[in-house]
């Protein structure tokens, strides 16, 4: 598993250009931890600003099956993130 340092920009960067659909993530923000299959990433434009919104089916979540997660809207929070891309290596972030 390749481990990766990455200021807020960076991993918000990382997300956008590495991370695919149905690839695999578990997310950390705030206080929130969530795991699952990335189903659509979204780059819409919403009220005049570019978005970036990630929906992932959980795993055996009492939440729900799903969760749309708007990586703008957090991007302060994220602590770290596992990518389990579907074809390549592990790539283990830490946001510093």
């Amino acid at each position: 598993m390749k481990k990766l340092n990455l200021t807020v920009k960076e991993a918000v960067n990382y997300l956008k250009e590495n991370v695919d659909i149905h690839d695999r993530i578990e997310i950390s923000y705030n206080k929130i931890f969530a795991e699952g299959e990335v189903l659509n990433m979204d780059f819409s434009e919403y009220f005049g600003k570019p978005g970036f919104k990630m929906l992932i089916s959980l795993d055996e979540s009492h939440l729900g099956a799903t969760v749309e997660i708007d990586v703008y809207e957090v991007e302060e929070d994220i602590i770290e993130f596992v990518h389990y891309p579907k074809e390549g290596e592990e790539i283990d972030v830490t946001v510093i």
